[in-house]
């Protein structure tokens, strides 16, 4: 009976976890749409890439603030707060019309929307480490949420870009509802006296690839519903684009664990980095919006596998996994960063073409580098 009850709690404790996934990536798809809101609001490249850029530019303070207001009040108790401010002050971006105003928003939201996921991930990734759960197949509805989320978006966004502002902040809500009667996760005693761990030095030599590999990706993120705006293309096609990306991370989380284990990390990164240039390369040679939609399917051996990757690898450090988190958050907000202001400034003054095969071009280069340095190392140690 008292095992019965446990498998029974335990499937529980997955069903919420798999919702809170599931809501918020469900927040992300919406907030991908922002630069084609932005666009419509007759917005230059420069202040679209600065406005973008506002969000993973606050993760590099906020990321390391808010986990250090989370570990003095309790990361469900902080992760509930930032949620609700988060959804409340999105609409700011909607109902003002200065540049400077939308900025000056965007600066307030991003402090608490920064910490949204990297918090829910915190927390997720806790519990399934103490349930020896597997992390892949409930990070796999992370994935459904952003697919179903951007698909129902491609039908809403018709009718006007204020059910962006709606079904951001619906999203938050259902978050909030869930989170609500949850405990917080606590640290065993272990992590608690061993919580100053060195991290391994191949941890921070994998960083710099995270960002780099990061920055590329979001270039393509943030700037494909811009390219499909230029080409006149149907309101609704960023949304079925954004659809199909998520959903073909889809085969690489059923067995994720499995290819991770197989292959390395080293390599992953590496061949993640890869694709991204791939995609973003073959996007230049792109003139139709099915064969866009057709490069967009390589979306998934890119972001998700330098992210699992790199939380696989975490949480094999133990006691210091927790640590390990507040600098990866701190690298995937340089890389979106990056991705988003030097890739403003590049299709400002290139145009989004050639900024595309720059952006293509450099990070296929750089992977061959990166995986024979790391090759070279693994082998050294």
């Amino acid at each position: 009976m008292l095992q019965f009850l446990l498998c029974k709690g335990g499937s529980f404790v997955r069903y919420r976890l798999m919702s809170i996934e599931f809501f918020v990536y469900g927040t992300m798809a919406v907030y991908s749409l922002l630069s084609q809101f932005l666009a419509n609001e007759e917005l230059s490249k420069s202040q679209i890439g600065i406005l973008m850029a506002i969000l993973p530019i606050t993760s590099l303070y906020a990321n390391h603030l808010n986990f250090e207001i989370a570990s003095t009040i309790g990361r469900v108790n902080w992760l509930k707060r930032v949620i609700l401010f988060a959804g409340i002050l999105f609409w700011g971006l909607f109902l003002f019309d200065e540049f400077y105003l939308k900025l000056l928003f965007m600066a307030v939201f991003a402090f608490f929307f920064s910490a949204v996921t990297p918090l829910s991930e915190s927390v997720i990734v806790d519990i399934t480490y103490q349930m020896k759960m597997n992390y892949g197949r409930i990070r796999l509805f992370g994935t459904f949420g952003f697919s179903f989320t951007a698909l129902l978006m491609s039908g809403l966004i018709r009718l006007g870009f204020v059910t962006i502002f709606c079904t951001f902040t619906t999203l938050m809500f259902l978050t909030f509802l869930i989170l609500n009667p949850m405990k917080e996760v606590e640290l065993g005693e272990e992590e608690k006296r061993k919580s100053k761990k060195p991290l391994p030095t191949f941890f921070w030599l994998l960083l710099p690839v995270v960002i780099f590999g990061i920055a590329a990706n979001n270039f393509n993120f943030v700037f494909l519903p811009v390219l499909m705006k230029e080409r006149n293309y149907d309101v609704s096609l960023a949304s079925i684009a954004l659809s199909l990306m998520a959903i073909t991370e889809t085969p690489f989380l059923l067995w994720a664990d499995e290819i991770v284990k197989k292959l390395g990390v080293g390599f992953m990164l590496a061949s993640g980095v890869f694709v991204v240039g791939l995609r973003n390369l073959l996007v230049t040679m792109t003139g139709s919006p099915a064969a866009l939609l057709m490069v967009q399917l390589l979306q998934g051996w890119t972001y998700i596998v330098i992210y699992y990757s790199m939380m696989f690898l975490i949480r094999t450090f133990g006691s210091a996994r927790i640590r390990a988190q507040k600098y990866f958050w701190v690298a995937m907000g340089i890389g979106p960063f990056i991705g988003s202001s030097v890739g403003g400034v590049l299709a400002e003054n290139l145009g989004l073409i050639n900024s595309y095969r720059i952006l293509g071009l450099v990070p296929m280069i750089v992977s061959l580098f990166v995986f024979l340095f790391l090759r070279k190392y693994e082998r050294a140690s």
